[in-house]
């Protein structure tokens, strides 16, 4: 009885098995096809992904300044993303890949603060004349554009926190960055430039130092003085500079010749192709040096370039030049000469007065450069093209300028003296005194 009960029951347990076998391959089809469906609906980024744009006043503070911009916020939403391609979403429109960005020279950049630098590095402002823009330092590049060239400059100031461990330092990445760049060297600035000209000169190019009025010294200290330049004069023939003329006083110069621009601002000036610590030309088709890097140029061509001077380099349109300049001898948030063998750190106002200290590279337009190194002209302002000119000031040691974050009262910037040029002054730290000395930074 057991063997045919157990017969009977065979068939209809065999049945369900089969069923529930069939329901389950029936459940994992459907399975797979929503699945498979909601795979194909995450390859749709126009039903997956979220944009959204959104423009807000946005306001930025900057020392007592209000800069009024707009900003835009992306955001994106996509299901099984990477933050790689969450990034790349927010840089392109839906549905089209994302392209690399291209170089620009616009204005995106000079939105730059000082909200992630170190605190210390707002006691000096950097303007380019030509547009009124403050350039931050220990940024990003930032753009510059004119009538004779276009590129970038980024300028690298050694603040405190380099030479000293206990200095918390700059809380921005850019300037940590800076600040450990500095500290394999002894370098209290590097500017670096990456441009190219508009036009081609046909005169030598100067970098020169300069300032705005007279420099009102003894007779004694201008005589030493003198000695000095000469020397360096003797030592770099390119080497030209002038004590200027007062063009306030007009007793004691030439009206038409100040009319006719015939004279000279005080200024100290060298070659631009001597001056510079590197120059490196890039070729087109050719990847430039990124800034704010060390740039490398070989020891022969440095060597060159000191020894021929002016016209040694090639000047085009095609090139990219990129090129930098560093002292270890002026430190711009000090306001001081430093590091000069045998003479005590001493103020830039006990030379110049409270006036701020201009930055330039200009062209002397009507000379050859062959023909400068016979005849070595004059540098009337006449006869000056002027490509960059930036304006150094301090919130502590200078009056006047164009910086929008320091302007002040105007106030007479020259100073008088009967000691050295070195000679501490009340503009100055009081408690320390030394010998003046004009040379060829380092």
């Amino acid at each position: 009885r057991r063997a045919a009960a157990a017969a009977a029951s065979t068939p209809q347990t065999s049945k369900q098995a089969n069923e529930q076998a069939n329901e389950e391959g029936r459940s994992k089809a459907n399975d797979g096809r929503r699945a498979e469906q909601r795979l194909d609906h995450c390859r749709k980024p126009e039903q997956t992904s979220l944009s959204v744009s959104i423009t807000l006043p946005h306001l930025v503070i900057s020392a007592g300044e209000l800069h009024h911009n707009s900003i835009t916020l992306s955001i994106a939403h996509a299901r099984n993303r990477s933050v790689a391609q969450l990034d790349a979403m927010q840089q392109a429109p839906s549905g089209q890949a994302a392209k690399p960005a291209a170089p620009t020279n616009s204005n995106s950049n000079l939105t730059a603060t000082h909200a992630d630098q170190h605190p210390q590095l707002k006691r000096v402002s950097i303007v380019d004349c030509h547009s009124a823009n403050e350039i931050v330092p220990n940024c990003d590049p930032m753009p510059i554009d004119n009538e004779c060239f276009s590129g970038h400059i980024m300028l690298l100031i050694r603040t405190p926190d380099v030479d000293d461990p206990r200095d918390p330092g700059p809380r921005g990445e850019m300037p940590r960055r800076v600040s450990g760049y500095m500290k394999a060297y002894k370098r209290r600035f590097e500017f670096q430039f990456q441009v190219k000209l508009k036009k081609v000169p046909t005169g030598p190019l100067f970098l020169g130092c300069e300032v705005d009025d007279p420099i009102r010294i003894s007779r004694i200290t201008k005589g030493l003085s003198g000695v000095l330049l000469a020397m360096i004069r003797r030592i770099n023939s390119g080497f030209h500079y002038s004590w200027g003329v007062d063009i306030k006083r007009p007793s004691h110069v030439d009206q038409q010749a100040i009319d006719d621009g015939r004279y000279e601002k005080t200024h100290l000036s060298f070659p631009v192709e001597a001056s510079m610590d590197r120059i490196v030309i890039t070729k087109p088709g050719e990847a430039p040096p990124q800034l704010g890097q060390e740039l490398h140029e070989t020891p022969e061509s440095v060597k060159r370039r000191r020894r021929m001077g002016a016209g040694c380099v090639d000047w085009n349109l095609e090139d990219t030049y990129t090129m930098c300049l560093w002292s270890a001898y002026c430190d711009w948030i000090k306001w001081k000469s430093m590091n000069v063998p045998g003479v005590r750190p001493f103020s830039l106002s006990a030379v110049t007065g409270k006036q701020p200290i201009y930055l330039s590279v200009y062209e002397i337009s009507d000379i050859s450069p062959q023909d400068y190194r016979k005849k070595k002209p004059p540098h009337n302002r006449t006869s000056l093209k002027v490509y960059t000119r930036l304006e150094f000031t301090h919130h502590d040691m200078t009056e006047g300028g164009i910086s929008p974050r320091f302007r002040k009262d105007d106030a007479s910037s020259l100073v008088e003296t009967d000691s050295e040029i070195g000679s501490e002054s009340d503009l100055g730290d009081s408690s320390r005194r030394g010998r003046g000395f004009f040379g060829k930074r380092g």
